[in-house]
């Protein structure tokens, strides 16, 4: 028989979660946001060069015209007149293109904010276009970018676990990544999947649960959270309305775990759902 674990990962990521259709509107709807995007980004690009060259060469006139009023200012054979005359026009002349040189200035900012507001504005609709949670996955990321990450192991579970008690699980769920990524064979990355785990298990996000709980179960059986791990990978395909699945797996943790809290819990569990289901009694007329 196959893994039932491997098999039920299987059939989840291949397509048990979102209908084939949507996952393909779903692409085409990213496909042309990024399109739009990538459009648009290359036009303010385009204003922003336009506008440097502008400055270039409102600079250039600048420096032409005080060279001018400096020669001017030098001039000893000139009449008095003619000195002030041509000063006055060269005056006005650099006034009109310093006004000129600081509303390209100005442009050229509100350019550079349009940018960066467009690249935030992008990231924020493609993690909402992604599903469920993703969008909340964002704003955590951006909140864990600005907290100091221990170099030491144990410091920086430690700080995931705190922010994770603190509410703020989206930064939690993001130091835990971080964690399992840094330290992928380090035995406490198991926890760190477990609480990843309950974190997408408590959102009911049970697909990213069920994949969290499997690295446990899979990488670390021999860890103390391997039989919580498999017995609540369970527990969400049982949310995900995959029973067959779901028993095979209680099945398994009864049979790997039997003197565990958690097997007890899973034969519990088969014997619920090995009682026929309720009828529904009809309305009264």
């Amino acid at each position: 028989m196959k893994n039932p674990i491997a098999f039920s990962l299987l059939l989840v990521v291949t397509g048990c979660w979102v209908p084939v259709e949507k996952g393909r509107q779903m692409d085409a709807r990213i496909q042309r946001l990024e399109a739009e995007t990538a459009a648009t980004t290359q036009q303010l690009e385009e204003q922003r060069t336009v506008v440097r060259d502008r400055i270039a060469k409102v600079d250039q006139k600048i420096v032409e015209v005080q060279k001018k009023l400096d020669e001017l200012n030098n001039t000893a054979h000139r009449s008095g007149a003619d000195v002030v005359a041509n000063q006055d026009r060269l005056q006005e002349s650099l006034t009109r293109m310093v006004g000129q040189l600081e509303e390209h200035q100005h442009q050229l900012q509100q350019t550079d904010v349009r940018l960066a507001q467009l690249q935030s504005d992008t990231e924020a609709r493609f993690a909402a276009l992604k599903g469920a949670g993703a969008l909340e996955d964002y704003e955590g990321r951006k909140r864990a970018e600005t907290l100091k990450r221990p170099a030491d192991k144990g410091e920086f579970l430690a700080l995931a676990i705190q922010q994770e008690q603190a509410g703020e699980r989206a930064v939690a769920r993001q130091l835990y990544d971080e964690y399992v990524k840094k330290w992928p064979t380090d035995p406490r990355a198991a926890d760190a999947w477990f609480r990843m785990g309950e974190i997408s298990y408590g959102e009911k996000r049970y697909r990213e649960a069920v994949l969290s709980y499997g690295k446990v179960a899979q990488d670390f059986p021999r860890s103390d959270k391997a039989p919580d791990a498999l017995f609540r990978t369970g527990e969400a395909m049982l949310a995900l309305d995959l029973r067959d699945d779901a028993k095979a797996i209680f099945q398994d943790v009864a049979k790997r775990y039997p003197k565990t809290t958690a097997a007890k819990k899973a034969n519990a569990r088969l014997a619920e759902m090995a009682k026929p289901a309720k009828k529904k009694t009809p309305p009264k007329k």
